[in-house]
C-alpha cells in the first residue's frame, strides 16, 4: 500500500514537473527583482540626501558668508532630514571659506 502511494506521488510529480519548475522560476525572479529594487531605492536615497546637503551648504555660504561648521548646524538651521538610523553622515570642515567635504554611508 505504501509503495502504491509513493508511485502515485511520483506519477503526479512527473506529470506536473514543468508547472512546478515554472512556478519556482517565477518565484525566484520575483525575489531577485525585490532585492534589486531595494538596492536601487537606497542608492537613490543617498543621492537625494547628498544633493540636499550640497544645496544647503551652498545656500548657507551665500546667506551667511561662511560654510556650516558642522552637520548638526545644518540640521538645526536648515531643516534637512537624513534618516540617521539608516545612514551615517561624515562631515569634514577645512575652514569657514573652504567648502566642507561630506559623505553619506549606509549603516550596517
Amino acid at each position: 500500500m505504501e509503495k502504491r502511494n509513493e508511485n502515485e506521488f511520483l506519477s503526479i510529480l512527473k506529470s506536473n514537473l514543468f508547472g512546478i519548475l515554472f512556478f519556482l522560476g517565477i518565484a525566484g525572479m520575483m525575489v531577485l527583482g525585490f532585492q534589486s529594487t531595494a538596492g536601487k531605492r537606497k542608492e537613490q536615497a543617498i543621492q537625494s540626501a547628498t544633493d540636499s546637503i550640497r544645496r544647503v551648504i551652498i545656500t548657507c555660504y551665500a546667506i551667511e558668508g561662511s560654510y556650516p561648521e558642522s552637520f548638526d548646524y545644518i540640521k538645526d538651521n536648515y531643516e534637512i532630514y537624513i534618516d540617521e538610523e539608516e545612514f551615517s553622515v561624515f562631515y569634514t570642515v577645512y575652514g569657514s571659506n573652504v567648502m566642507p567635504k561630506f559623505r553619506i554611508v549606509e549603516k550596517g
